[in-house]
């Protein structure tokens, strides 16, 4: 049997034709500009649209995604997760933001926070 790579939810933030992460879909879902997306990926400004396939971009996308695939499972509704993921401090992480940590490249401790919020072993 052979093992799906990828999920609906990425699919949706596909480059065309491309094996990459757009970054102005993942920009307008999080309601970010361009520049923006930039500061938090710790790239050029120009990287997201010079270069949308920048290991270090593609690297924040794909967290910010699988950080989001995980708040909406809890949630059951994407945009109360990135609502949540925007705004919401966590006080396990000193009152930050699970965008804040991703930014910090603290995505693997955020995972598991919230998974194991969503099992009902930590809050």
């Amino acid at each position: 049997m052979n093992a799906v790579l990828e999920t609906p939810l990425t699919e949706r933030f596909r480059e065309p034709d491309t094996p990459f992460l757009s970054p102005g879909k993942v920009g307008e879902l999080f309601g970010l500009r361009v520049q923006e997306l930039a500061e938090r990926a710790h790239v050029h400004r120009n990287t997201p649209t010079a270069r949308p396939h920048a290991a270090q971009l593609q690297k924040y996308l794909q967290d910010m995604i699988r950080v989001l695939a995980v708040a909406t499972a809890m949630t059951g509704d994407e945009g109360r997760a990135v609502f949540l993921l925007r705004n919401e401090p966590l006080k396990a992480f000193g009152y930050k933001t699970a965008e804040t940590l991703v930014q910090e490249g603290r995505t693997d401790a955020v995972v598991a926070y919230l998974e194991s919020l969503a099992g009902g072993s930590a809050g």
